[in-house]
């Protein structure tokens, strides 16, 4: 490409980052750094009663959070700033006197009852309806009469009666004939603008050079064109998205789960997962490569082999790519990654002595599908307290040799070397002394220690543990035995 390419993610900051507004944000920085160009970030905050400063907020750091980091926008100013909408008002106004400098557009002074009587005629016709033009050439005395008496209007574009074609990078070519759109609003009365008329204002301003977003802006995207061609300003290329769907093939909504980024992120998924599989949800990379780097991504990323059709987000696989992520840190990166979730879960990492945690960390990981697991898995080694649910340890505690293998195993506690291989001795000796299967030995022993009898390998996690908190929850067991 010639042209340096510029491309543009504009939430509006009237929710939480949405999984599919991530989604769309990655596509355009893959897009952009695949051509070595640049991702601008505008919030379109006009919706004044909607938006919210913590939403902003959100959207910043979720953005972040997953490595997106834009190279124009809030707290990275560059030459086309303001990156609010709200605060580009006066060049809105500015071009919308361009225009009716230049003709292209005109007031309408039509009411509310008039344009509904128009409505109500095309129902009853059973056509569309596209509003007739009324005041499009309307005699320019009454117009300025009006204008003069303060009389309440609205602007609209002169559409002019054509195809527009949408050469979308993604879909093809898509045909609109303007007479299913007619003469649409771009600005109140007040001269304050529209949205479409805003995003063509800021994405000329701004030297957007491609638009890749949803496919719900298809609709939009026709009057957009129009407003480019009015001003005889260059048009962006433009490519839309399929929506991601839910497992029932309907529009992901909070009635299927989480759709917010921040309540995956909460939830114990690594951003680097979510991006991978946000990756796959409507791209499909060469030789069917899944597990794929943030770096890779944009070496492999080709907007012509995003998918049409709609991607059904499944949990199940965002949990196993997670989990092989997971996996595949170390326990000093693991622990690094928990820290956050250590303050959520109001304790404290530094509470515990960091190479002991460490060993932790290394014991349950292969246990971990969510960061979050790592508080169930790990949580009879960071309570001092260890309650014995029967659902968990009755079958365990019912063997006949539950006592027994309890008892002979307290006595050896008490005196052994406490390393894991005076702790490996302990248990060879025991099962040397009694003729009870391994089940029948090592169900008590892990009920006892863990609360549960199936978890991490429990010759470490005897070590773990310490002599005294064992021993102390070996007592506690043989008083539960004895009711």
């Amino acid at each position: 490409m010639n042209t340096p390419v510029r491309v543009r993610i504009a939430p509006s900051p009237t929710g939480n980052l949405h999984i599919g507004t991530a989604r769309t944000a990655l596509f355009n920085y893959l897009f952009a750094h695949h051509h070595g160009g640049k991702m601008i970030l505008r919030i379109e905050d006009t919706d004044t009663q909607r938006s919210q400063a913590a939403y902003t907020e959100n959207l910043l750091a979720g953005l972040q959070g997953l490595g997106l980091n834009w190279d124009e926008g809030p707290g990275v100013e560059g030459p086309y700033a303001p990156y609010f909408q709200s605060e580009r008002g006066e060049l809105y106004r500015q071009a919308l006197e361009i225009l009716i400098a230049k003709g292209a557009v005109y007031p309408c002074f039509c009411t509310e009852a008039e344009l509904q009587a128009e409505r109500q005629a095309a129902e009853t016709a059973g056509v569309t309806y596209v509003y007739s033009g009324k005041w499009r050439d309307a005699d320019p005395v009454e117009v300025q009469q009006r204008l003069a008496a303060g009389e309440s209007h609205v602007w609209r574009l002169k559409v002019p009666y054509k195809e527009v074609v949408i050469n979308d990078l993604i879909r093809g070519e898509i045909r609109i004939h303007t007479q299913v759109i007619g003469d649409f609003i771009i600005a109140k009365g007040d001269k304050s603008s529209l949205y479409n008329f805003a995003v063509v204002v800021d994405d000329i301003h701004m030297q957007i050079t491609h638009v890749l977003r949803g496919e719900d802006h298809i609709s939009n995207t026709p009057k957009q064109i129009l407003i480019y061609e009015a001003f005889e300003a260059p048009l962006p290329e433009f490519g839309h998205m399929a929506m991601i769907l839910a497992p029932d093939r309907s529009k992901l909504s909070k009635r299927h789960g989480a759709t917010s980024l921040a309540a995956y992120l909460q939830m114990g998924y690594l951003p680097a997962a979510l991006i991978n599989y946000l990756a796959l949800l409507g791209w499909s990379p060469p030789e069917g490569q899944e597990k794929l780097s943030l770096t890779e991504m944009i070496q492999l990323f080709d907007i012509h082999k995003v998918n049409t059709s709609g991607a059904v987000f499944d949990v199940e696989k965002l949990r196993w790519l997670n989990s092989t992520y997971v996996r595949e840190l170390s326990p000093e990166q693991l622990l690094e990654a928990l820290e956050p979730y250590f303050v959520a879960m109001d304790r404290i990492a530094s509470g515990y002595e960091r190479d002991w945690l460490l060993q932790v960390v290394a014991l349950v990981q292969e246990k971990l599908t969510l960061l979050t697991d790592f508080f169930k898995e790990a949580d009879f080694l960071l309570d001092d307290e260890l309650a014995y649910h029967p659902e968990l340890v009755d079958k365990a505690f019912a063997m006949a040799s539950a006592e027994d293998v309890l008892t002979r195993f307290r006595a050896h506690a008490t005196t052994a070397d406490w390393t894991p291989e005076g702790v490996h001795q302990i248990l060879e000796t025991l099962k040397s002394e009694v003729s009870y299967k391994m089940k029948e030995i090592m169900w008590p022993l892990r009920a006892a220690l863990t609360g549960r009898v199936a978890g991490a390998d429990l010759h470490r996690s005897i070590w773990l543990l310490g002599r005294e908190k064992v021993c102390n929850r070996v007592d506690q067991a043989l008083l539960h035995l004895k009711g």
